[in-house]
């Protein structure tokens, strides 16, 4: 009897490359240093195969506009022969949420305050965003690429494993590192790889 793989979407969510953080200007201005340029050719190596082995339709790639999102998008782009690179704000970083009362921060090595209210209200009014946006239950098999942030990505990770959001503590996360989530027409979700670098020889794997 013939296998039928069942229909799902395939959420590929890459974070940005190593970037520059030069003077005060900030997230929204730091873009990527040379080897975080380096990072993101092997990335769009990397995918260019996925997308060669990959069934089911193809989404597009989707960008944060945070310069060192969008250049690391723009150069694997390059690499996958695709230039259409949609810029959409809601993919941009997000603040690490703090919850000290939490168990998942009773042992947390660094001293970080407490995430105000209204900031707490702001995240996860963006995750849900993203979420409602990509990870709907398909009608058919497709694959979608997103180069994003860290926290974005772990808090899509945690939100697919029932965890509180504090769990981004506790995941670290590369640049240039490939995390894929499967949405399936029935609604499961599942985590298929977080944090891939095998694409990336040991000298260029950063985190920081």
């Amino acid at each position: 009897m013939a296998y039928d793989p069942p229909i799902c979407r395939r959420v590929l969510l890459m974070r940005h490359g190593h970037y520059e953080r030069t003077g005060d200007l900030g997230d929204t201005v730091w873009g990527l240093s040379t080897l975080g340029r380096r990072q993101a050719v092997r990335v769009g190596k990397r995918l260019a195969r996925v997308i060669d082995a990959a069934g089911g339709r193809f989404e597009g790639v989707y960008a944060s506009p945070w310069p060192r999102a969008t250049q690391s998008a723009e150069i694997a782009g390059r690499e996958m022969d695709l230039d259409n690179i949609r810029i959409k704000r809601y993919l941009h970083e997000l603040v690490p949420l703090v919850d000290p009362e939490r168990p998942e921060f009773k042992a947390f090595p660094m001293g970080m305050e407490a995430t105000p209210t209204e900031s707490r209200a702001m995240v996860e009014a963006q995750v849900a965003k993203v979420r409602a946006r990509f990870f709907k239950p398909p009608s058919r098999s497709s694959f979608v690429l997103l180069f994003a942030h860290g926290n974005l990505i772990r808090y899509l990770v945690a939100g697919t494993l029932g965890l509180p959001f504090e769990a981004w503590a506790m995941m670290d996360i590369a640049h240039a590192s490939i995390t894929e989530i499967r949405v399936y027409n029935n609604g499961f979700q599942a985590l298929i790889s977080f944090n891939d670098t095998g694409h990336l020889p040991p000298t260029m794997v950063t985190t920081a």
